[in-house]
C-alpha cells in the first residue's frame, strides 16, 4: 500500500470513531437530560402533596369556617386540632367539583384523588381520580376522623 491510501484509510477510521463517539455522547446526554426532568417533575410533586396533606391535617383553612361557603375558601384545611379532621370540612372538600378544587389547591397540571380510610382500609370518604399517571405521589397520615383512628391519604399524578 501506499503512503496515501494508509492516512485516507486511517483518517477514515478516525472520523468512524468519533461520529460514533460523538453518537454515545449525545444518546447519554438525553437519557440523563430526561432523568434529570423526571426527578424534577417528581420533586414538584411530591412538595406539593406533602403541602396539601399538611394543610389539611394541620390547619382549620382560610377562612377558618371556609366549610360553609366552600367557594369562598382560600386554603382548604380540614382540621379542628392537629391532625383531628372535622367531618363538615372533609365533606365539603369532597364536594367540591374537581375542578375547582384542583384551581384551589393551585396544582392545575395534576389529577388528585383524596381519601380518608378507616384503619381497616375501608373507604369513609373519597373525591377525585383514580391514579393512572406515570409518575405519581401517595401521602398518607394518620388522623382522628369521628373520633376514631383513620388515615387521609392525597395522591397526585401526571
Amino acid at each position: 500500500m501506499r503512503k496515501g491510501q494508509i492516512a485516507s484509510v486511517d483518517l477514515f477510521i478516525a472520523f468512524t470513531v468519533f461520529i460514533l463517539l460523538i453518537s454515545i455522547l449525545v444518546g447519554m446526554w438525553n437519557m440523563y437530560s430526561q432523568r434529570l426532568n423526571e426527578g424534577i417533575e417528581y420533586e414538584k410533586m411530591r412538595l406539593a402533596a406533602y403541602h396539601i396533606s399538611d394543610s389539611f391535617v394541620k390547619t382549620p383553612g382560610s377562612p377558618s369556617a371556609w366549610e360553609l361557603s366552600p367557594s369562598s375558601a382560600e386554603i382548604f384545611g380540614l382540621a379542628i386540632d392537629d391532625r383531628v379532621l372535622s367531618s363538615a370540612k372533609a365533606n365539603a372538600f369532597a364536594n367540591i367539583s374537581y375542578s375547582a378544587a384542583k384551581e384551589k389547591l393551585k396544582i392545575m397540571g395534576y389529577n388528585y384523588r383524596f381519601r380518608i380510610k378507616d384503619l381497616s382500609n375501608n373507604i369513609l370518604l373519597a373525591s377525585g381520580m383514580a391514579p393512572a399517571g406515570d409518575i405519581s405521589i401517595v401521602v398518607e397520615r394518620y388522623v382522628t376522623y369521628e373520633n376514631e383512628k383513620a388515615i387521609m391519604e392525597f395522591a397526585l399524578w401526571k
